[in-house]
């Protein structure tokens, strides 16, 4: 006759003090971070606003809304990088940072006329602004401008006046079609308090599946809709840089 299998021992308190502590708490949600939350919410309103200039400005950029028409620029005023700032007077050696162009604008039906209207360049911003400066400059290289020189703009409903180019219009697409895929991004910061720095709140896999499907469901679309935009701007831009090329070639 068999004897009764012994009952098995409950495990004593020093094998369970043994027990890897990683085993316990993989098994617990990590709890969402107001910092990541915080953070999603300054990452959402940063691309909101992004989002905002980069569409906005193409769309004048490309003449689809607002007047077209032509600056007659009467006085440009140069900002260089090392922060001097002269109206006449030439620095081949320093960079332009910004140049501020008055005149009167004249919209090509004639029917809006400012006579104190302001054009502002942006010297850092390769194409567009960039090539609409070198082109003021060239007029009259002593003084950087040449009193009458015309310029295509569109100006808007507040009186702000936008260079019209292909190349602004491809800059400020990339712009915009990035900050979209941050918008998506920041879905799943706010939602789950999810933070790039490892070991502060959920990880981006963990936030998806803690978020409503919604607000997942929309960060994905975001992302798509924002990588497509992205690389499809990028290949406009880079077409445009070939055409550019071609045409000094010429």
């Amino acid at each position: 006759m068999t004897s009764p299998a012994s009952p098995v021992p409950p495990p004593s308190s020093a094998s369970a003090a043994q027990q890897p502590p990683g085993e316990e708490s993989a098994t617990k949600p990590v709890p969402p971070s107001p910092i990541g939350r915080w953070f999603g919410v300054a990452v959402a309103v940063a691309a909101l606003a992004v989002i905002w200039y980069g569409f906005s400005t193409a769309a004048m950029s490309s003449g689809l809304v607002g007047t077209r028409g032509e600056l007659t620029i009467s006085t440009c005023d140069t900002t260089y990088e090392s922060g001097s700032s002269r109206s006449s007077g030439s620095h081949p050696s320093k960079r332009v940072r910004e140049l501020v162009c008055e005149g009167t604008f004249r919209s090509s039906g004639g029917d809006v006329v400012d006579r104190s209207a302001r054009l502002v360049l942006d010297g850092n911003q390769g194409g567009g602004d960039g090539d609409t400066i070198s082109e003021i400059r060239k007029q009259d290289y002593d003084r950087g401008y040449k009193p009458g020189y015309e310029v295509s703009v569109n100006r808007s409903s507040d009186g702000d006046l936008y260079v019209t180019s292909w190349l602004s219009i491809a800059n400020c697409l990339c712009l915009g079609f990035l900050a979209v895929i941050f918008l998506g991004y920041s879905f799943t910061c706010i939602g789950a308090g999810h933070f790039p720095k490892q070991g502060i709140g959920p990880t981006h896999s963990e936030g998806t599946a803690m978020v409503p499907k919604w607000a997942s469901d929309t960060e994905s679309w975001l992302w798509v809709i924002g990588g497509i935009g992205l690389v499809l701007a990028i290949v406009f831009r880079i077409l445009l840089m070939f055409a550019g090329f071609a045409s000094l070639l010429m």
